[in-house]
């Protein structure tokens, strides 16, 4: 059954594009930018690790909210992390897996700088990792440097074609933040190529969420 999306739906989507709440992690996400586009469910990121969770894998599959004592014991949690990996990274700064763990928990705390730093990091130390590519586009994209998204974007494609996060947040970028939608859509469409059955986290068809669009 093909699923419609009213503008109502897709004026949250805006709203959640322009707040930064979009897709993150390495491997197979569609993104946050898009839960709840139908309204089905509360907003998720689906993202399966391909070498299990690190450190920041499990905050980031629950979003901080702004209030409330789980939001402050989560905030707690990140920030003694990020001391526990800064020491690691001054200690034995040669190791790619540590500033890439470093990144995340910078990601989870909302510190695109600084995430920045580390991702860049560790792709020094070790550049064929096309999700910390994916996950720096974010943070740059955070960072409104929308060209350097998309550059990090398609390293992560030249390592990996097809890659699915890479290609829907160059959609994201293309159509919502630089008014390329052409370019966005046909992003997109060469995600759908790959897999037709691409679906938003809330459920919906990535196909209907771009006739909706178009």
């Amino acid at each position: 059954m093909r699923v419609q999306y009213s503008q109502k739906d897709l004026e949250f989507l805006g709203r959640q594009v322009a707040a930064g709440q979009y897709v993150r992690r390495p491997t197979f996400v569609l993104a946050l930018a898009l839960a709840l586009v139908v309204g089905l469910c509360a907003g998720y990121f689906l993202s399966p690790s391909a070498s299990g969770p690190s450190s920041g894998d499990e905050a980031r599959k629950r979003p901080l909210t702004k209030d409330g004592a789980a939001d402050m014991g989560r905030k707690g949690e990140i920030l003694q992390s990020i001391l526990r990996h800064e020491e690691e990274a001054r200690k034995d700064p040669g190791k790619a897996e540590v500033w890439e763990h470093l990144g995340n928990l910078y990601f989870d705390a909302g510190e695109a700088g600084k995430a920045v730093n580390a991702y860049n990091k560790a792709l020094e130390l070790s550049p064929a990792r096309p999700g910390v590519l994916v996950d720096c586009g974010v943070m740059y994209r955070d960072l409104k440097q929308y060209d350097k998204a998309l550059e990090y974007f398609r390293k992560a494609l030249e390592l990996q074609p097809g890659h699915e996060q890479a290609l829907f947040n160059s959609g994201i970028v293309l159509y919502f933040d630089l008014g390329r939608k052409e370019d966005g859509i046909k992003s997109w469409r060469t995600l759908l190529r790959k897999n037709p059955d691409a679906a938003t986290p809330s459920g919906g068809r990535l196909a209907d969420m771009i006739e909706q669009l178009k």
